[in-house]
């Protein structure tokens, strides 16, 4: 089964973060992590995408999309503020 592509990018950083950067791209593609060469994820913030990716991964009920309903996740760190958005970029 073919699942769906997603690109994460990093939208804000905020606090002690010095993991993260504004602006990185990375993508999820058939369920697998492709992250441009000199990039990294922090291993915090890519944890709090697996859930919502997995879920928008799996066909469902259009009306309960986890991507419609909200596009952007927070790392769990409580000492800074990184914000992601994954944007659904095929196949269906």
């Amino acid at each position: 089964m073919k699942l769906k592509d997603f690109k994460i990018t990093v939208t804000c950083v905020e606090g002690l973060c010095s993991r993260a950067k504004a602006g990185t791209e990375f993508t999820v593609r058939n369920a697998r992590l492709e992250i441009p060469p000199g990039q990294s994820v922090c291993l915090f913030a890519l944890g709090s995408l697996l859930a919502p990716l997995i879920a928008a991964s799996v066909p469902t009920d259009p009306e309960n999309d986890i991507l419609k309903i909200t596009r952007e996740f927070q790392c769990p760190d409580p000492l800074s503020k990184v914000l992601m958005r994954i944007d659904d970029i095929g196949p269906d």
